[in-house]
């Protein structure tokens, strides 16, 4: 069965290269193109910014970059057969790109933040809100994924909303470095700026997406914080319900459920639950299932959440959550996002 033509919007950006690097050898999907602002540079000749190595194919590609602000995007993609994008684009060059491109027929699946408020836009969490997924009849689909940060919040949260009924959520975050780009990493200006500060703008992304997925209604106090790891962002939480559960009710909540769709990037479990505190070195790729690690190859790895279940006393719930950013919390939620309309179907309408 022939693969489904898909380009990605940005070339150099982590988020970008994530992709680049789960699309690479993905059994449903082919990449065929991708836009940036390094018009007709061969894809391989852009500087790679993740640990792991390109993948060979990527480097051995004959794609070149299209001009991401090109009147004729939209149609040069149409050209190439392709059906869906990726949106690895920052929020203001994505609300200028993004509508064109589902306008002109093309299914757009985006990691920006620009669309992902609008009524008549999908905001999906592919095991949390699956059906939010439409697929407009006669239109393309505009998908977005949520911030990176929600993940290890929203896993345990959309369970525990499902038994009671929630008042009150206390988070505290520990943002990666690599949550704000690849520039972060290396400059030293910069990440001494931004390390041990609030980032601007995050905690209200995280009230507003959380409660559009869940319609919680309830009381927030969010603070976020970019801390000096590369990878991984780990949150405190607490969750006040009008019900006294205890401990034993609410762990028996996150006993481990296997997965309903055979989709290649969702693990086993969607989230994992520990005795010990979550670490970056020890449960960052959790959801891995080959040896040695290749991200390229294993698409689950990276895409399990990890929790530890702290205490349960007096309708307070706490947990520490820990999920990988750059492919839970970004490529590889936007990736597993396209693989749900593919197994709808929605492709094909």
């Amino acid at each position: 069965m022939s693969r489904v033509h898909v380009a990605i919007l940005g070339a150099s950006g982590l988020v970008s290269q994530r992709m680049q690097q789960r699309l690479a050898t993905h059994p449903w999907f082919e990449l065929v193109a991708v836009a940036g602002q390094s018009p007709s540079t061969k894809l391989s000749d852009i500087e790679w910014h993740l640990d792991e190595p390109r993948p060979e194919l990527l480097n051995s590609s004959e794609i070149n970059i299209l001009d991401i602000n090109g009147g004729n995007l939209a149609e040069k993609l149409k050209n190439q057969n392709v059906t869906a994008v990726f949106s690895a684009l920052p929020s203001e060059p994505a609300s200028r790109i993004e509508a064109k491109l589902v306008s002109a027929g093309l299914h757009v699946f985006s990691n920006a933040s620009a669309f992902r408020m609008h009524p008549e836009v999908s905001l999906v969490v592919a095991d949390v809100n699956p059906d939010a997924l439409r697929a407009p009849a006669g239109q393309a689909i505009h998908a977005c994924a949520t911030n990176c940060t929600l993940i290890p919040i929203l896993h345990p949260l959309s369970v525990l909303s499902q038994q009671y009924n929630v008042t009150k959520v206390v988070v505290r975050t520990e943002q990666a470095l690599s949550g704000a780009g690849w520039k972060l990493l290396h400059n030293r200006e910069l990440k001494t700026k931004a390390v041990d500060q609030e980032i601007p703008g995050e905690a209200e992304k995280i009230v507003e997406e959380i409660e559009r997925i869940l319609d919680l209604n309830a009381e927030w106090d969010v603070q976020t914080k970019r801390v000096d790891e590369r990878d991984g962002h780990i949150v405190h939480v607490e969750v006040h319900v009008d019900n006294a559960p205890t401990y034993d009710m609410v762990a028996s909540l996150f006993q481990s459920k296997e997965q309903t769709h055979a989709l290649p990037s969702q693990p086993t479990n969607c989230m994992e639950c520990l005795q010990s505190e979550p670490s970056r070195a020890e449960h960052l790729w959790n959801g891995q299932s080959m040896n040695p690690l290749d991200p390229s190859v294993d698409l689950k790895a990276g895409m399990t959440t990890t929790f530890q279940l702290k205490s349960v006393k007096n309708g307070v719930i706490s947990f520490i959550g820990l999920s990988h950013n750059t492919i839970r919390g970004a490529a590889g939620g936007v990736v597993l996002l396209a693989e749900l309309a593919y197994i709808k179907k929605y492709f094909e309408q």
